[in-house]
């Protein structure tokens, strides 16, 4: 997966990931977040996590062979999280039971 800025906003939104509140609130004021401080790392590490358990319990309600297991990726699951992100931002698609969407974390960076 990508440790982007779309994943965790959309992995908080819909009840996987928590901010801690002073990070929500940096997030609502649109502070930029200093590449490498503990809540960029922590938003990323959280994301990357978050995306393999999804990735896991998918595989396990399944019941996926283990030949097909590697068709289930975070990878995948990125990409589907990223465009549900911008789907639920744009308000194409509403999501019951979910967080109001936040802001994405910025951080300035040569990576995106």
């Amino acid at each position: 997966m990508f440790a982007d800025y779309r994943v965790p906003q959309i992995l908080y939104t819909i009840g996987i990931i928590d901010y801690a509140p002073s990070i929500l609130a940096k997030l609502k004021a649109g502070e930029l977040l200093p590449y490498g401080s503990e809540p960029e790392v922590a938003i990323r590490a959280a994301s990357i996590l978050a995306v393999e358990r999804v990735k896991e319990a998918i595989v396990a309600s399944v019941g996926v062979e283990t030949a097909a297991r590697e068709e289930v990726t975070s990878v995948l699951i990125d990409f589907f999280l990223w465009d549900l992100a911008k789907d639920v931002e744009a308000g194409d698609v509403v999501l019951r039971q979910a967080r109001t969407i936040p802001p994405v974390h910025r951080t300035r960076s040569i990576w995106y």
